[in-house]
């Protein structure tokens, strides 16, 4: 199955089964991960115009009266216009004690457009995922509709559209990293458009006799610190891919007694991280 149609199952699937789910958007007829959704549930499916701080006001609106809602946001650009209409929302539901309205932003995002993690992680309340490949985009779409709360994916957009992906048939919750590959030499913990980049670096540097552990975060918030004390604390080396330099600071805090080397920051360029790692391993 193609991940896009991955994304289109889950949603299918669950705006026949959620009486309560609404998904929000302004090009969901042109998207084929939301191609076909209307028909099926024409008065919980909307399409809206592009103002993206009234979409998101609308979506809190709903959540906040106990809907379940997904919006779609048709470009990566548009998060930047959200992003103060999302921290307001955020916290708004982060605070409603009473029950956890449930809100999903779905961003398209390619490596070349400014990486908004950074600014996304630093609103309370917030909860913050990006697919690394194919398989991770429904998965992650399933995780944060369980885990209720407001959560903005990541997705690598038209990337995914010609590759196949798994299904999982348990999903993984939102906020367990994945161990992808097991080494002794460093610990790669990459993200979104890293996670790629880390997989082929890993492959490089084996042939150089260099095993490394690659491990995708999935999300920044919440941060899977008890993965990350495993594996850099068995290597003791890390290399961060792609992740935002923030994350340098739970790293060093789980693991700061077992650091063989500084943790190092890199973009997500698989060049870039072979040498990072052949550096860290001979510090």
């Amino acid at each position: 199955m193609k991940a896009v149609h991955a994304i289109r199952s889950v949603l299918s699937e669950r705006i026949v089964a959620d009486q309560r789910l609404h998904i929000l958007g302004e090009a969901l007829e042109l998207s084929p991960a939301t191609q076909g959704l209307m028909a099926l549930a024409p008065e919980r499916v909307h399409l809206l115009p592009a103002a993206d701080a009234t979409l998101l006001g609308l979506a809190t609106g709903l959540a906040l009266d106990g809907k379940r809602v997904v919006v779609s946001l048709s470009d990566s650009a548009a998060i930047w216009g959200a992003l103060q209409q999302l921290g307001q929302e955020a916290a708004a539901l982060h605070a409603n004690a009473e029950f956890r309205p449930t809100l999903v932003v779905r961003v398209p995002w390619s490596p070349d457009r400014p990486d908004p993690s950074e600014l996304l992680t630093a609103i309370p309340g917030l909860s913050l995922a990006a697919a690394g490949g194919p398989s991770d985009a429904a998965e992650l779409l399933a995780a944060a509709l369980d885990a209720g709360g407001t959560t903005v994916i990541l997705e690598p957009g038209l990337a995914l559209l010609g590759h196949q992906a798994e299904t999982a048939t348990s999903p993984r919750p939102l906020g367990q990293a994945a161990l992808l590959r097991e080494g002794d030499h460093a610990t790669l913990l990459c993200w979104g458009p890293g996670v790629g980049a880390a997989s082929r670096a890993a492959d490089t540097l084996s042939a150089e006799g260099i095993e490394v552990d690659v491990v995708d975060l999935r999300s920044l918030a919440p941060l899977d610190t008890t993965t990350i004390a495993a594996r850099v604390g068995h290597t003791g080396r890390p290399v961060l891919a792609g992740a935002p330099a923030s994350i340098l600071a739970a790293v060093v805090d789980q693991a700061f007694l077992r650091l063989e080397s500084p943790p190092v920051v890199v973009p997500p360029d698989a060049d870039a991280i072979a040498q990072a790692v052949r550096t860290s391993v001979t510090f």
